[in-house]
Parts: C-alpha cells; structure tokens; sequence
C-alpha cells in the first residue's frame, strides 16, 4: 500500500484529492495538511511513501517546506501547481528544490478541475513511490561538478557533429540543468530538447535554464534557426522536428496527434534528427518514465547517429534510458553529470578526426 500524504491549504482539495487516491486500492492517503508547518511536522511523524504538495500557500508555502522535507526527511514530493506563468515558475524552483514531479491544476474551480486529471495524479504517485530520493546536500554534491576544464575553444569548427538532440521526462528538468550548464558558450553547435511538459512551464523552464547557462536557451518558435551554442526546448503541447533542406536549418513545430500519449514526443524529434542529419548527429536519452525516444534513437543509431545514455544510478526513473540500452542502441552509458563532458570531448575529437 502506498502511503500519501496531502498537502493543500484548500479544504476542497485535500478531499477531493484524498477521495481520488483512495479510489484506487493500491494507495491510501493516511493524512492532509492545511499548511508547510503542519506538512513538515506529518512527514516526520508518519514517513509517508509520497507527498501531493500546493507550492502557492500562505505562511511558509510550500517551496521552503519542500527545502526543507528535503534537507531533512526526504520522499518522493509531487507539486501541485496553478496553470499559469507564476505557477509555472515557482514548479521549475520546487523541482530544483528535490520534488520528483508535478501536476498542473486544469482549472482555476478546483471542484471540477481535480476530477479532470484523476487518472494522472494516480499514476503520478504510484510512479513516485518508486523513486529512491536522497536528502538534498547529497544529490547536490553529485551533480555540482562544474565542467570548466572541458570548456576549451574549438576555434574555427568544422568537425563530424552539426547537431545534440536531447530527451527526457520526468526527472529532466534537473538533469538537464546539469547537462546543459556545463556546455560553453562558444559550443560550436545547436542543440534541440524535448521535455515532456505542458504549456506555460516550457517557457518558465527556458527561461530558469538561460538565467543560468552559458548557452542561449529559449522556447522554440516554428522556423527557429538552429545555431551554435543555442539550444531551442519543444514547447509543450507542440512536436518540434528539424529541417536543413534547401534551408538553413531550423526547427518546425506542429500540432500532430500525440505519440505514445506525448505532444512533444521524444520519438518525434529523434526521427527527424535521424532522417535530416544522420551521422552528424549526436543523440542523447535520459531519465524518464515509459519508452518514448527509444524507435527515434534506434534509427539514429541505424543511420550513423552517436547516441548517449543516461545511466541508471543517476537517473529519478530508469526508464525511456532503460530501454535504449536494453536495445544495444546506446555508445555510451554514463552518469548526468558526465553527459556534456562526454559530448564536448565527442565533437572534440571529432574536428581531429576531421582535420587530420
């Protein structure tokens, strides 16, 4: 039975989640709190298996008690968040803070809104309670490695690689804040994402990676050139694929049905990397539930395509990773904080190659 413990400082809410859980026989809400004192306090005293956190609550709120539960008795915490910019900010915080996951509210009359995505929040948490969370110093200090002795000039690139295309989901806002801070800003080439998300904490979560990397990173428009040193994120609720054709290259954006119940889609976007640039492409899949990515990375892979995995020890979900290596598709598996390390020294070594 999974244990949970619901956090909202609306009455309204707390029932209307805690009734939806139960629904399910596999999990048991064994308390709710009105606010971060009394949500600190319950997650010492009963050791819930996952907690649903409001980040938007009077008094402390909950991006501290996050902090703090972190710091101190660490479990698996799936944020709730109003579907707004505000919102979505304060959810791109709260998962750098150590929350696994999160929700957005559909809408702002919760009575009917909460209804709306029973069916996520109860596969939210059952995902949740299998994740192995570690008090925050700890994570930190696995992931803070800066890469500055990897941020050598290429000069005047003309090696193997033309493009990254990354993939991930839950666990990759992260993960690839590690990723992408340890690129330099004169990386010599552009770099598309997608990042299971829905709209509004795409742009947020552009935004927080920009203030805070070398590269630019910003929310893809359709026609978006790809660029040295700039990396473009799939907005959600859009398929992004890439064009060099006759064109500069630039990337395209699309309202196609969902793939494997994702828009954007991993799949989507490795495909299109695959069939546009082939060999010249560096394919990277990372933590994340389920197998979106795995078909696009293995016709990457089958065109040429150098493909990096994320491992398993440091990935939230050992999922859409999983898969592509269990496939043999993978070149190399290594940890997140290792990932641009090894994709600098790749197009490193490939302008020697190139060169010579």
């Amino acid at each position: 039975m999974i244990k949970v413990l619901v956090v909202d400082d609306s009455p309204l809410v707390r029932k209307i989640a805690s009734d939806i859980l139960n629904s399910d026989p596999e999990i048991e809400v064994i308390a709710t709190a009105s606010n971060a004192e009394f949500a600190i306090n319950k997650v010492k005293k009963l050791k819930p298996d996952v907690v649903t956190m409001d980040i938007e609550m009077p008094g402390m709120g909950g991006l501290k008690a996050i902090q703090k539960i972190m710091s101190e008795n660490p479990v698996p915490i799936i944020v709730l968040s109003a579907f707004a910019k505000k919102g979505a900010e304060l959810t791109i915080q709260a998962l750098e803070s150590g929350a696994v996951d999160f929700i957005a509210k559909p809408s702002v009359s919760l009575s009917g809104g909460l209804s709306d995505i029973a069916e996520e929040l109860i596969k939210k948490v059952k995902n949740a309670s299998k994740i192995k969370v570690c008090k925050k110093e700890e994570a930190e200090t696995k992931t803070k490695q800066k890469l500055e002795e990897f941020k050598s000039r290429v000069g005047t690139y003309k090696g193997e690689y033309e493009i990254v295309a990354i993939g991930t989901s839950t666990g990759g806002p992260v993960a690839l804040k590690t990723v992408l801070s340890g690129f330099p800003k004169d990386f010599p080439i552009g770099i598309v994402v997608v990042q299971h998300m829905p709209p509004v904490f795409t742009g947020a979560f552009a935004n927080r990676l920009n203030s805070i990397c070398e590269v630019n990173v910003k929310e893809a428009i359709d026609g978006d050139p790809i660029l040295p040193g700039h990396v473009l994120i799939a907005p959600g609720d859009y398929h992004m694929t890439v064009s060099k054709y006759n064109t500069e290259p630039k990337v395209l954006l699309h309202k196609w049905e969902p793939v494997s119940g994702h828009r954007p889609s991993v799949d989507v976007l490795m495909h299109s990397v695959a069939r546009e640039y082939g060999s010249k492409a560096i394919g990277v899949i990372m933590t994340g539930m389920g197998k979106d990515g795995a078909e696009g990375i293995k016709e990457l892979k089958q065109k040429g395509g150098y493909v990096i995995a994320q491992d398993k020890e440091t990935s939230v979900i050992y999922g859409m990773n999983r898969v592509v290596i269990e496939n043999g598709d993978a070149d190399e598996i290594v940890p997140v904080e290792n990932i641009s390390k090894r994709i600098i020294n790749r197009v490193i070594e490939s302008q020697k190659i190139f060169n010579s």
